[in-house]
């Protein structure tokens, strides 16, 4: 059995699951059941949605994912919420560590990047950058001052450098890697005219390009790179999306609930669609892996906070913010 915690807003993403002939026993609970439940069966619990959490919420998942820890046979969870980084820590730390040419700033520090063009993101949720590219500190100050009018938190908005191969000239490319338990493995590429490559554009490449990408996910010649990544995040399910610059892979962020791709899909190139499967098949498979054959349930955690969600509604604002 496997339960995905998560925010009600995500829970039609892991349905989608089960769209699959080879999905395995899973089920999907809210953190707003999770903080309530008086048991907790045994299962792996994969705890998704850790950046729509506050801290406080992530300090109650915290403990109730080292309690099934620490249940023995039977019980795993993946994805510790207290530790998992957000979007700003792990760029600044990959940078450290050499695993990232660019840098991330936050713009509450009076940023002075390094490396322009940079743009401007939120830290917290996974929107679309409020920025377009930025070349110059001038421009960088001016949209920053523009987006404290608009009432944007500075201490959550993230200044990041842009550093980024194209795939041809005209065309900006993405690439994926999952980590599902101990399995990593590369996902297909993705192509847009925009810097900003989020909603695939399948008719910039032809057949014999999609070849050559199956080839490069059969290779999966990252892997033990983003082995790296995914260690210093401190995240054991989720998708890392990525770039090239000078051919070596550059880490902009990990999505802590990917999206889980519609097994029939519409787009036109055959070799693209074939790509999708193998990953489809893949992701699916090494889920089922996770899987736990144990029975029973342990108590859930007895803990004043949990007591207090339980027993006052107006603190139990979690799942009803999403």
């Amino acid at each position: 059995m496997i339960i995905f915690i998560g925010t009600n807003r995500q829970r039609s993403n892991i349905m989608r699951l089960r769209q699959h002939q080879q999905a395995p026993k899973f089920a999907f609970k809210s953190y707003n059941w999770l903080y309530r439940t008086f048991k907790l069966p045994a299962a792996t619990y994969v705890f998704t949605g850790i950046d729509r959490l506050d801290f406080n919420e992530r300090r109650l998942a915290g403990r109730i994912f080292r309690h099934i820890k620490a249940a023995g046979d039977g019980f795993d969870a993946l994805n510790d919420p207290a530790h998992a980084k957000g979007r700003y820590r792990l760029l600044r730390g990959l940078n450290e560590q050499s695993l990232n040419a660019f840098n991330a700033y936050l713009a509450i520090d009076d940023p002075r990047p390094e490396r322009f063009p940079v743009f401007i993101r939120r830290n917290s949720i996974s929107t679309a950058p409020l920025s377009g590219l930025l070349h110059s500190q001038s421009e960088l100050n001016e949209a920053i001052e523009e987006l404290s009018k608009r009432a944007e938190p500075l201490d959550d908005l993230v200044i990041i450098e842009f550093r980024a191969d194209q795939f041809a000239p005209g065309i900006h490319q993405k690439f994926s890697m999952y980590k599902i338990g101990d399995q990593i493995f590369q996902s297909f590429i993705n192509v847009g005219k925009s810097w900003l490559v989020k909603y695939d554009d399948d008719d910039l490449l032809n057949e014999d390009q999609y070849l050559v990408d199956r080839q490069l996910m059969e290779q999966n010649q990252f892997a033990e790179h983003f082995r790296e990544v995914f260690e210093l995040a401190n995240v054991d399910y989720g998708r890392a999306d990525f770039g090239l610059y000078n051919g070596q892979p550059q880490t902009y962020e990990i999505n802590f609930n990917p999206f889980y791709l519609i097994v029939k899909s519409e787009v036109k190139s055959a070799q693209r669609r074939l790509n999708e499967d193998y990953v489809v098949e893949k992701r699916t498979r090494a889920i089922a892996e996770l899987g736990s054959l144990g029975n029973g349930s342990i108590h859930n955690i007895s803990d004043p906070e949990i007591t207090a969600f339980r027993l006052r509604p107006w603190r139990n604002y979690a799942p009803q913010r999403y």
